[in-house]
């Protein structure tokens, strides 16, 4: 158990505690019509692929070998936004960070074409199959505590993997409302989860969402885990407990419970996928398209946009 470790917190756990969590997968379908295309998409710069992602992305093909796998690229990105929503051109290109540009092209290509969209650094555990045989839209959210712990609210959904049929009205609504938001300066704001969840919310109000809804999945799902990269901020927030909102020793009391050894549980049991939380956009990582391995090495019969 490592110095920072969730089960060390100060803070106490009630008798009556109730976790925010699921152990258990809800009931799937095992056969009949997918709601969804079988299809995989992930982009990146260039076709090579960096060595850090190729583990992980030689994962979609091996759960789904009867799925087509497309890659997205720099140079296709542009164009398909060129033919398909040439009014989206002006906002795209003025994007001022490589990441804002690879967020609005994945909200466009599952609009265009539908299927499963993944970030580079998740990883397939299993086949997503059945959430596409009972969902026709579906999508991740961070951990229960992330939200609440970095900025006090709940359910942050997420855009590094999902799943929804062609043309579906809430990609519509990403596609439409990102020439507004482009003005935000975080990227989180202006085309990341904030700005998703944030369309989420007004699209779940809206009188289309009955008909075409869009499901938000558990975080265990494909968020197994708490992104390593806050776990040294939360363990000391959450030891200053004079100092957090109820909500947030509700977030804290949760990760103590989740992490004492008689509550741990193998979560990957009931995971899709594993978010490895690569943070691509972040200045800390040096990776360059020029290296890597072609992603015709890693994937047969990949699609490539033209």
């Amino acid at each position: 158990m490592n110095e920072h470790s969730f089960a060390k917190l100060d803070i106490e756990i009630p008798p009556n505690f109730v976790p925010v969590r699921v152990t258990e997968r809800e009931d799937f379908p095992s056969s009949g019509h997918l709601k969804i295309p079988k299809r995989i998409h992930q982009t990146w710069k260039s076709t090579n692929i960096p060595h850090q992602f190729v583990r992980w992305v030689k994962t979609w093909s091996q759960h789904h070998p009867d799925w087509e796998y497309w890659l997205w690229t720099d140079e296709n990105a542009r164009k398909l936004i060129s033919e398909r929503h040439p009014s989206l051109l002006s906002t795209f290109d003025g994007y001022d960070l490589p990441v804002k540009k690879a967020d609005a092209l994945r909200y466009v290509v599952l609009y265009e074409y539908g299927g499963i969209y993944a970030d580079l650094d998740m990883e397939a555990l299993t086949s997503l199959e059945p959430l596409a045989l009972k969902y026709s839209c579906f999508i991740g959210q961070e951990p229960y505590e992330h939200p609440i712990l970095d900025s006090n609210f709940q359910e942050l959904v997420i855009n590094a993997l999902m799943g929804c049929k062609p043309y579906h009205p809430f990609f519509k609504i990403l596609i439409d409302n990102l020439p507004t938001y482009s003005t935000m300066w975080h990227v989180l704001d202006s085309t990341g989860p904030h700005f998703m969840t944030a369309m989420y919310r007004k699209y779940s109000n809206s009188p289309q969402f009955r008909e075409h809804n869009v499901y938000i999945t558990p975080s265990e799902y494909f968020y197994p885990t708490v992104d390593p990269s806050k776990v040294f901020y939360f363990f000391y927030k959450c030891n200053a407990v004079e100092k957090l909102s109820k909500l947030q020793k509700n977030a804290c009391r949760n990760l103590k419970y989740k992490n004492l050894p008689q509550n741990v549980f193998d979560s990957k049991k009931i995971a899709f996928a594993n978010h490895n939380w690569y943070h691509t956009y972040l200045s800390f990582h040096e990776i360059t398209s020029d290296a890597g391995i072609p992603v015709d090495k890693l994937v047969s019969k990949v699609r490539i946009y033209s």
